[in-house]
């Protein structure tokens, strides 16, 4: 038995407030993680027989909204207690999230028995429920299911409503707000991190379920924006918006990393963002996924610019055959979108070069 953490660093989070108490011991064992991988699925497996083997006993309770809400609230519970009881067993970590899924599937099942066709309602609901599921569930998995879930109910009455064109501008501004107040509130990081993920992928998923151009296929297809006032003005709105935000992040880590704006590093980097976001007028995923890419290269998080990145490729390759143009002229768009790219990477390179102190700087 021994300390792994330094005393030094111990003391600085001491006096900043964020630790208490005497320096955690901590053993050098480590379940290697073919290990914890196996409990996990046996946790996933015997979740499932249970569930199975009580919902062929007690298949009634799917047939009534008070019994499939009593009951799905009660497997949620027992999740959460489940979770709090075995914080660091990855057996009953799996084991809860399973139970918790089903609890999530009867209060789903209840509500749409009693609203039937009332998406919209239904949508509000599991919302709150996921929203509440995200304080209460100790877990970082199961939070980033449920800000997933809860953020994708919320889109989905927002798109239901007749303004999908301003979602993913939405998301994306949500998105940078988080992942760029993470290390300012380190009490609540994991908070953060997990709601952050949820925000990228409800918004790389609301990406594609809503076509290149954004026609609202979450909201069965029935493309209500359009009923707007300004008609399909509203998807050029939506996609400045998308660029907007671009631009208001590079901003801010221009801002963080102390380069003034009138320089000529800032210029440049300003310059590129406002590329991207014009190119994005017409692809407006460019800017959302080019944003995802900037903000996790900045962070340090690679998970996230590697969605970015994939994000980008795939995003790429869907608005490439999704556009109803002739191969001549997808061709010829897709080559000045990237020679304008380029050109900015130059500029970039001449306006802002790296130097050797900051290369050796790198992680």
């Amino acid at each position: 038995m021994k300390n792994t953490e330094p005393p030094e660093l111990w003391t600085q989070l001491k006096e900043a407030g964020l630790a208490d108490g005497d320096l955690p011991i901590t053993s050098d064992t480590v379940t290697p993680w073919y290990v914890r991988t196996m409990l996990g699925i046996a946790g996933w497996i015997g979740a499932l027989f249970l569930l199975g083997f009580v919902g062929a006993g007690f298949a009634f309770v799917m047939k009534s909204v008070a019994a499939s809400l009593l009951v799905g609230a009660t497997l949620c519970a027992a999740a959460a207690a489940l979770f709090r009881a075995k914080p660091g067993s990855d057996f009953a970590a799996q084991f809860a999230f399973a139970v918790s899924l089903a609890g999530q599937a009867l209060i789903l099942t209840g509500l749409a028995q009693e609203w039937h066709s009332h998406f919209n309602m239904i949508a509000t609901v599991m919302a709150a429920v996921e929203a509440a599921l995200f304080l209460l569930m100790p877990n970082f998995l199961h939070r980033v299911w449920a800000a997933s879930s809860g953020i994708y109910a919320a889109a989905f009455v927002f798109n239901d409503s007749g303004l999908h064109a301003y979602t993913p501008a939405l998301l994306l501004a949500a998105f940078a707000w988080v992942w760029l107040n993470e290390f300012s509130h380190p009490r609540k990081a994991s908070l953060l991190r997990a709601l952050g993920y949820g925000l990228t992928l409800v918004a790389l998923f609301n990406l594609f379920t809503t076509g290149v151009y954004g026609m609202g296929l979450m909201t069965g297809g029935r493309h209500t924006a359009l009923a707007l006032p300004g008609g399909a003005l509203n998807f050029w709105i939506g996609a400045a918006l998308t660029g907007a935000v671009l631009l208001m992040t590079v901003q801010k880590l221009l801002n963080r990393e102390g380069v003034p704006a009138m320089t000529g590093p800032g210029r440049a980097a300003l310059a590129a963002a406002a590329l991207l976001a014009l190119i994005s007028l017409k692809a407006p995923g460019i800017g959302l996924t080019a944003t995802i890419l900037l903000v996790g290269y900045a962070q340090g998080n690679r998970v996230l610019a590697g969605l970015g990145i994939l994000g980008l490729l795939a995003y790429l390759s869907h608005y490439y055959y999704s556009l109803e143009f002739t191969l001549l002229e997808k061709s010829a768009l897709m080559a000045c979108s990237g020679i304008a790219l380029l050109a900015a990477r130059l500029a970039l390179r001449h306006w802002w070069p790296e130097s050797g102190k900051e290369a050796n700087h790198h992680a």
